[in-house]
């Protein structure tokens, strides 16, 4: 039975990660999830984990108001050009890519590709009280006070969430999202 329910978590994630890729994707199964380049995967979920969050007012008040994603580290670059000329809903995606966490100002979400956990915590001290989505891949990331965490799980890409870090800096996760994710942190147990 735990079997079957994996099985069936592990379709579902891979529909919403397909939904999201360009159209030339489109018939790509689950199996060959694998086939696509981990940054262009990460990329897809970065864009699904804007598209299921909510921020609270006056962070993104105008309905068609661009939502900045902001990226830091080694390949932040790559990763926003698979996110260019995408939309959070009715929410275009504004790219931008930073070096200095007093640039974090006007960033929605912002992914931190850090491999020195020190400099990753003081990322993520520094936006603690902000409502910034903050999405990264490391094993330190959710105990540093980062909200989603990537990580490699048999070969594919899942993600665990802090649903504490989220509610601090008032940033909502949908449920939806939120059953899909390996582990959840500081909310309902699974």
């Amino acid at each position: 039975m735990m079997r079957r329910l994996g099985a069936a978590k592990n379709r579902m994630l891979a529909s919403l990660l397909l939904a999201s890729l360009p159209a030339t994707l489109a018939g790509v199964s689950a199996r060959a999830e694998q086939a696509i380049p981990e940054q262009q995967v990460k990329a897809a979920y970065i864009l699904n984990f804007t598209r299921y969050a909510s921020w609270p007012a006056p962070a993104l008040v105008e309905p068609h108001a661009p939502l900045v994603v902001c990226m830091v580290g080694p390949g932040a670059a790559d990763m926003a050009r698979q996110l260019q000329k995408r939309a959070a809903g009715s929410h275009p995606l504004e790219l931008r890519i930073l070096n200095r966490v007093e640039e974090t100002e006007p960033c929605h979400a912002v992914y931190l590709a850090m491999p020195e956990r020190s400099r990753q915590s003081a990322w993520l001290t520094r936006m603690r009280e902000q409502a910034i989505l903050t999405i990264g891949d490391s094993a330190s990331f959710l105990a540093d006070g980062g909200m989603i965490n990537m990580l490699l799980v048999d070969g594919s890409i899942r993600f665990e969430v802090n649903l504490t870090a989220a509610k601090h800096s008032g940033v909502s996760l949908n449920p939806r999202m939120l059953a899909l994710a390996e582990r959840v942190v500081g909310g309902e147990p699974k």
